[in-house]
């Protein structure tokens, strides 16, 4: 007689239940000894970390130029853009060089705007701007060019401003140097010079002139504030000069009937006449005096070794016996008017006398 089925093959489920507990209790843990390969219930495994991937920057666009201080450019230009293939540009680099010429010049790290400097005047130079990042840089950018300035003079150094001893009360010999080029200032191939009673500022200027200059129609006696300004062929000159302030002639002096050959003995009386005559007359400063000097220059006025002379009888006329120089050389015979006090006056200097 066959047997029955038993309870297990009735129900296979009851053997879970013996073998598991309670139908009703919580499954068992299950502790996973290697990591999931995707089966159901499985943990999931070490998230996925996306690496971005570093691009060389985009090229700037071409630079914007200026012209900055002397002959210096002002280069400006903007961040180039990201895209999906190139990432941001953290710092540039930017060269230049003479137009055409691609002998270039480069400088790192700079930053817009950024000053081209070092370049000779009136120069055409090309620029290119640069981006770069960790990664690498960018291209150049296209080339910008632009002609460099001409550097204005430096301020011209006022020698001296004085009467000239031509016997005249209405002018003044402005004498000065060409101011020294440096890198902002360029050299300087003109000069202006202006003139203005002393503390009035009522300017009257010339233009174009060199060293030494003769200012003139001035009245007798009188301040007169001086500038220079130096010129090139930059767009505006330089700035004035610092006034020098000088003062014409407050008498007029003019030869006598008597007058020194242009050659003489030396130790012996002056030739032809024994002596020499002037004439001193105020201009507007009242003549008490006169006096002969001889000296070896023929612009500076000699304050020492003066030959007072003496009223000849005629009007405004003075004169005095005296000798030549007692050693052999170049001389210049001044004759110069003094007013009170022995202040000289007004001057006349002769030409080049030779003593034997």
């Amino acid at each position: 007689m066959p047997k029955s089925p038993t309870l297990l093959q009735k129900n296979p489920h009851i053997a879970a239940v013996h073998a598991l507990g309670h139908p009703n209790s919580p499954p068992p843990q299950t502790r996973w000894d290697q990591p999931a390969t995707g089966w159901a219930g499985a943990p999931a495994g070490p998230a996925m970390v996306t690496v971005p991937v570093s691009h060389s920057p985009n090229a700037p666009g071409a630079a914007s130029l200026a012209q900055g201080t002397g002959s210096a450019l002002v280069a400006t230009w903007t961040t180039p853009a990201t895209d999906g293939s190139h990432n941001a540009a953290t710092s540039f680099n930017l060269r230049s060089s003479p137009s055409g010429a691609a002998t270039w010049t480069a400088v790192a790290g700079v930053i817009s705007p950024y000053t081209v400097s070092g370049m000779a005047a009136g120069v055409a130079i090309d620029v290119q701007v640069q981006g770069v990042n960790v990664t690498g840089s960018s291209a150049w950018s296209a080339t910008s060019t632009l002609t460099t300035a001409f550097a204005v003079p430096n301020v011209p150094a006022i020698a001296s401003v004085v009467p000239p001893p031509d016997g005249t009360s209405t002018k003044l010999i402005a004498t000065w140097s060409a101011p020294a080029t440096d890198s902002t200032h360029g050299a300087a191939t003109g000069f202006n010079v202006r003139f203005s009673p002393s503390g009035a500022g009522n300017w009257t200027a010339v233009s174009g002139v060199i060293s030494p200059y003769t200012v003139t129609g001035f009245a007798g006696a009188t301040a007169i504030d001086v500038e220079i300004q130096a010129t090139n062929a930059a767009a505006s000159p330089g700035a004035w000069s610092a006034i020098t302030t000088a003062t014409t002639w407050g008498a007029t002096v003019a030869p006598g009937g008597w007058t020194a050959a242009a050659t003489q003995t030396h130790n012996a009386s002056v030739a032809p006449n024994g002596g020499v005559m002037l004439f001193a007359t105020a201009a507007p400063t009242t003549v008490t005096g006169a006096a002969f000097a001889w000296s070896a220059s023929n612009s500076t006025v000699p304050t020492t070794g003066l030959i007072a002379a003496a009223p000849d009888g005629q009007t405004n006329g003075w004169a005095q016996y005296f000798n030549a120089p007692a050693t052999p050389g170049t001389y210049y015979l001044w004759m110069l008017a003094q007013g009170s006090g022995g202040v000289i006056t007004g001057a006349l200097v002769t030409s080049a006398i030779t003593v034997s």
